[in-house]
């Protein structure tokens, strides 16, 4: 399977101008959420999510089934063209402040858990986009092989993970602040509680101690925090 059809992740932060409120933003936005629901089933995430520490800064967090192509599609919608035309006359974006697509990596993970939560209430959850960089190929090879076994086990001990899973990023215009080849994960979390579970469980402290002693060394770790809206959906 080429990179134009492996499932992918992209992710775009706005900083909303001061012309306008983040509820205003959401209200125009979510109107083309609910085509992508309606009319694009390759689209399988498309949510806004608030940046945890500032409420100018909205992030929108799409899946897509095919990759590339399937993003080509979700572009060629005419509301996607209405929406660009309705907020540039509104003046309602004034940047984007973070632009990333991700290949899957693939067998790592999970992108639902409709076992757990219905997409209908995943409003107000925890939303965490962690990038990652290695000093080479090789570590960063060994520490997804070693971190998916961890996965696993999240799998069964986290109902509260609602999604645990990532890509590698691409070359793609503009992007920032990951690069080709870093690694890009997501999570999303019921509430504060599942994330504390999930950071201080045994198993997970002990992953760590278990990659230093492999010298996986991690040249760059950052994660930022939001919380999601509701107005789209984080999975079908």
């Amino acid at each position: 399977m080429s990179n134009d059809n492996r499932p992918m992740i992209a992710v775009v932060e706005f900083e909303i101008t001061e012309t306008t409120t983040m509820s205003e933003w959401l209200d125009e936005w979510e109107k083309r959420a609910e085509d992508a629901y309606d009319f694009e089933p390759e689209t399988t995430a498309y949510e806004a999510a608030v940046h945890a520490e500032d409420e100018t800064r909205v992030l929108v967090y799409e899946r897509y089934e095919r990759g590339l192509a399937s993003l080509q599609t979700h572009m060629e919608r005419p509301s996607h063209k209405v929406i660009g035309e309705a907020m540039g006359a509104g003046r309602m974006i004034k940047n984007r402040t973070l632009v990333n697509i991700a290949f899957d990596v693939p067998d790592y993970g999970w992108w639902s858990r409709p076992d757990v939560a219905s997409p209908a209430t995943l409003a107000d959850h925890s939303f965490t986009l962690l990038g990652m960089k290695f000093a080479s190929p090789a570590r960063r090879a060994q520490f997804i092989t070693m971190s998916a076994d961890h996965a696993r086990y999240c799998a069964d001990a986290e109902p509260g993970t609602l999604v645990y899973s990532g890509g590698i990023v691409a070359d793609f215009p503009d992007s920032n602040p990951w690069a080709e080849g870093d690694l890009l994960f997501v999570m999303a979390c019921t509430d504060a509680a599942a994330v504390e579970k999930h950071a201080t469980d045994p198993n997970h402290l002990a992953l760590g101690e278990r990659l230093r002693k492999e010298g996986v060394e991690i040249t760059k770790a950052e994660g930022t925090q939001y919380r999601t809206t509701g107005r789209g959906f984080l999975w079908r």
